[in-house]
């Protein structure tokens, strides 16, 4: 199945009807769509990438370190991929591991992300 990529620039002239049927079809036939000529500078795109990738880093470490159980299946993962042999966890409610919830306000850290 082939990514749709939408000329976002044809959304403003005479292939505007075009347009919003090629997004509307990328929705409904595929889920996603490439767009393509947004008039968003590079520059912002990276930017946005990177505070986004940081965010995720500062929540992961953080709920990582704030849940028992997330963090003894990752200590788990890191032992078995040092071929360590890993050793059987007792006194934990695996619930917790499959009913992870995230209500967590809008985040401040990392900065940028604001």
């Amino acid at each position: 199945m082939a990514i749709p990529v939408i000329d976002f620039s044809k959304l403003e002239g005479p292939e505007r009807a075009e347009t919003m049927a090629a997004i509307a079809a990328g929705f409904e036939d595929v889920g996603f769509f490439q767009l393509v000529n947004t008039g968003i500078p590079d520059e912002l795109l990276e930017r946005v990438k990177k505070v986004c990738s940081d965010c995720y880093k500062v929540r992961e470490q953080g709920f990582k370190d704030s849940n028992p159980a997330v963090k003894a299946l990752a200590d788990l993962v890191e032992k078995e991929g040092e071929g360590l042999a890993p050793r059987k966890i007792e006194n934990m409610d695996w619930e917790d591991v499959f009913t992870l919830q995230d209500d967590l306000p809008w985040p401040s850290n990392p900065p940028a992300f604001k």
